[in-house]
């Protein structure tokens, strides 16, 4: 399979980016493809979660390798992207939530696809906002960018939502369809809430399934 380079991204933090990073490479390991994640989130949780892990799972074979980077020096996270670039399989990183550190430039300008999770929230649909602004500015700056989009929506409770609020939830994928690609809904559920960085439940598969299928899907066309 030809090399991806996948960001994980949004300005905004808690809206699941981490987690979503590792669910897709569980999800990916599961059907058995070469995958690793780049851990540049300024605090770790992915590196923290699989160290934990090891200790909870001592007789068990790591399904695929997690590394840590500092994204301060945009040098070295472009010598990175490009070391990336000659890794078999699916390369997934995991950037800090903002966009303000200067190793951020040659990560998405080097990104074969970002994936925005983003939930039906005032703040974090400004927060996401935000962030395309900044990936059109790196566009217009760097005409050899090709990173596509797709935006999940994420955490979605289906239960709640008045007229006006389905309403504008609608609007809002519509407008980002226009962007990118927009996923199936991830809905809440608890089990995606109690996740490790070795396996995925059949209930974590079910609920991410129709979200990751269509990103693979378009990925492969």
């Amino acid at each position: 399979m030809k090399n991806k380079k996948i960001v994980f991204a949004n300005q905004k933090g808690g809206v699941g980016k981490s987690t979503l990073c590792i669910l897709f490479a569980n999800y990916l390991a599961w059907k058995k493809q070469d995958v690793c994640i780049i851990d540049t989130d300024l605090q770790k949780t992915i590196m923290m979660q699989r160290k934990k892990d090891c200790e909870l799972y001592p007789d068990t074979d790591e399904p695929y390798n997690v590394q840590d980077f500092d994204v301060a020096d945009p040098e070295t996270m472009q010598q990175l992207m490009d070391s990336a670039s000659q890794t078999e399989g699916y390369v997934l990183f995991d950037s800090p939530g903002n966009v303000s550190e200067d190793g951020l430039v040659p990560m998405f300008t080097n990104a074969d696809y970002i994936i925005c999770p983003y939930e039906y929230e005032e703040k974090t649909l400004d927060s996401t906002g935000m962030f395309v602004q900044v990936i059109n500015a790196l566009r217009k700056l760097t005409p050899e960018m090709q990173a596509k989009l797709f935006f999940v929506p994420n955490r979605i409770d289906v239960r709640i939502g008045t007229t006006d609020e389905l309403k504008m939830w609608k609007q809002t994928d519509a407008i980002f369809k226009q962007l990118g690609a927009v996923t199936p809904r991830i809905t809440a559920r608890a089990a995606l809430k109690r996740i490790n960085t070795f396996e995925i439940t059949p209930s974590q598969r079910d609920a991410v399934r129709p979200a990751f299928e269509f990103i693979i899907r378009r990925i492969k066309e």
